[in-house]
């Protein structure tokens, strides 16, 4: 009895230990040095790892949540909107698990290595030594090398803006999951989408080359982007629009824009789902713009200018129409 009492308190002292990890590294001030400890900790033993992935896939769970909420408290380490069991209600519940089980291995990868991130709703600029800069959207992490003859930078997910101050012997080098983008200075975007990436350039001149599939490049000049997927890049377009760039300004710009595309980029700067109940409202055609200091009030400024009905059933979910 008293060996099957200690093997149980050591199952919940490691219980305890990964659920305050899980917390600690979802805060927005973690370090490199705690990312550092974590991963020795992890290795300590198969037992850390395996219990580890196990709270990722049991995120969601009522018991755990309750868990995770009193270890934050402990620990003084709860993000920023504190998480309660009212907003996974069946079947978002369902939804938000299983997309937090797929996800949470790629998302811990992109943590242990990136440099610079931003949460869902938050922008942030970062300043090189070179004097180059880097304003990195919503949900989006980079890492960052700028030792040696190359300066490099890897989209890790999300979209950043970059302007470049010119290096004729140190080229900028920005590597995405479908792209390569090779510049010696100018303005412009790399967006790491699901299935591709996408290339534009403010003013400048850059080189674009795939990563995957055909091994072809393209050469973009002032108003011109480019898309990279599996099997290689496709035409080189104008950009013709300001609403994929106006972010950087602060704001979200559509002209003539069909509200399923302006929907799409509020999406972006928001958690939570939001859904149609007249798919006849998605070509709609709108003019305006929305400032993305308010992101949790975008859909509501957004309704009250078009005069669209959108009822909120919880905070994550929101039916247009």
């Amino acid at each position: 009895m008293k060996q099957e009492n200690e093997n149980n308190s050591l199952e919940a002292d490691l219980d305890e230990q990964a659920v305050t990890w899980f917390v600690r590294l979802r805060a927005d001030n973690v370090t490199s040095e705690e990312k550092a400890s974590f991963l020795r900790w992890l290795n300590q033993d198969d037992t850390h790892r395996d219990t580890f992935n196990e709270i990722g896939k049991l995120w969601g769970d009522n018991d755990l949540l309750q868990a995770l909420g009193d270890t934050a408290q402990t620990h003084r380490v709860a993000p920023r909107k504190k998480i309660t069991a009212a907003h996974f209600k069946l079947p978002l519940a369902m939804a938000a698990c299983l997309a937090l089980g797929l996800l949470f291995s790629n998302e811990l990868r992109i943590l242990m290595q990136s440099d610079y991130s931003t949460q869902v709703g938050e922008r942030k600029t970062v300043y090189f030594d070179d004097g180059s800069t880097a304003m990195l959207n919503t949900d989006s992490s980079i890492a960052v090398s700028m030792d040696g003859p190359q300066r490099r930078v890897e989209l890790l997910k999300g979209e950043v803006y970059f302007e470049v101050k010119p290096d004729p012997n140190r080229p900028f080098i920005v590597q995405a999951e479908h792209s390569t983008t090779r510049v010696l200075g100018t303005r412009f975007f790399v967006h790491e989408k699901s299935a591709s990436d996408e290339v534009k350039v403010v003013s400048g001149r850059v080189e674009v080359s795939g990563r995957k599939g055909l091994k072809q490049s393209s050469v973009l000049h002032d108003r011109e982007s480019v898309s990279a997927d599996d099997f290689g890049l496709g035409e080189v377009l104008l950009m013709d629009s300001a609403l994929s760039t106006s972010w950087v300004k602060g704001f979200v710009v559509f002209e003539n824009a069909p509200l399923e595309n302006v929907i799409n980029q509020v999406r972006r700067y928001r958690t939570g789902l939001v859904v149609y109940k007249d798919d006849a409202l998605r070509g709609l055609k709108i003019n305006g713009r929305i400032n993305l200091q308010g992101s949790d009030d975008m859909l509501k400024v957004l309704s009250k200018n078009l005069s669209i009905k959108m009822t909120y059933l919880t905070d994550w979910l929101v039916i247009i129409g």
